[in-house]
């Protein structure tokens, strides 16, 4: 299922995309038609007088009926994200949210991705969480760094979870489509979505994994390791070199570290965690 969308300059520029795509595709397509707005700012409006012009189309039937819950005040980055979810739904629920959006009972791009996400959780009925120590590093307007812990992360929480939410924010991915180690931790994982949690006066990495059955000893080492390999890739490769805005300087924040006290933990095994650091450090 594709959207296609035809943007127009007030200089006349033309350019055609094809949803879904790379949003920084979309940023270097603008750009090369002379258009400077981010998709984000970029309304799906087809006005007189409109600075860029978004006409949406699809071939498909279901294309049409999608289309039918976006509005003029959604942006042509909602339009993507919406179009990668669809596109990318996994088999077990297609047909019937296909069949959803034929009938009409989406009213709103949210409603469509709420479902989504529905779906996703009732067919992982099994929770799995697992936990991380954060560290992070702070750049003031001078140019110097500081290495930061949990205890100061816990002060920037609500920053940190925007930055996480925006990180996913153009397409929706999941983690877990990333998941090939082993074919039966795959069958199982339905979902693995990466946020942070302040527990005991610290913040840590939460990594929330949906099953659809209890994973075996071995397999949940496999997803452990999985977990452990993506965090020190800077989550998806990319989340730790992303600055977050604080009044303190820019904010780096890492879900891994090469100290000896990281680790990848159970709720269970967290106070013993914090139990022993806390020795640790009153003995030094």
């Amino acid at each position: 299922m594709k959207i296609n969308a035809v943007i127009e300059s007030k200089d006349g520029g033309t350019l055609v995309l094809d949803f879904p795509c790379d949003i920084y595709d979309v940023y270097e397509k603008l750009q090369s038609v002379g258009i400077r707005k981010s998709p984000h700012q970029i309304t799906l409006s087809d006005e007189d007088g409109d600075d860029v012009r978004v006409k949406l189309y699809s071939e498909s039937d279901v294309g049409k009926h999608l289309l039918l819950t976006l509005h003029a005040q959604n942006s042509l980055a909602d339009a993507n994200m919406l179009a990668f979810m669809v596109d990318n739904v996994k088999p077990d629920f297609r047909l019937r949210l296909e069949q959803n959006l034929i009938h009409d009972q989406y009213g709103s791009m949210q409603e469509v991705t709420d479902t989504i996400k529905q779906m996703l959780y009732e067919s992982g009925p099994v929770k799995a969480v697992f936990y991380c120590p954060l560290v992070g590093e702070i750049i003031d307007n001078e140019g110097f760094g500081s290495p930061v812990d949990g205890r100061f992360l816990r002060s920037y929480q609500r920053a940190i979870e925007e930055a996480l939410e925006a990180d996913t924010a153009d397409d929706g991915t999941d983690m877990a489509e990333f998941f090939d180690m082993d074919d039966g931790v795959k069958a199982k994982l339905v979902s693995a979505q990466w946020s942070v949690e302040s527990y005991r006066e610290r913040l840590f990495g939460k990594i929330e994994c949906r099953l659809k059955e209890e994973l075996t000893d071995a397999e949940t080492d496999i997803l452990t390791d999985w977990i452990n390999g993506q965090n020190s890739d800077g989550y998806g490769e990319h989340f730790e070199q992303q600055p977050i805005g604080t009044e303190d300087g820019d904010l780096y924040v890492s879900f891994w570290n090469s100290g000896n006290n990281y680790a990848i933990m159970t709720r269970d095994e967290l106070d013993e965690y914090i139990d022993n650091q806390s020795m640790t450090m009153g003995g030094m």
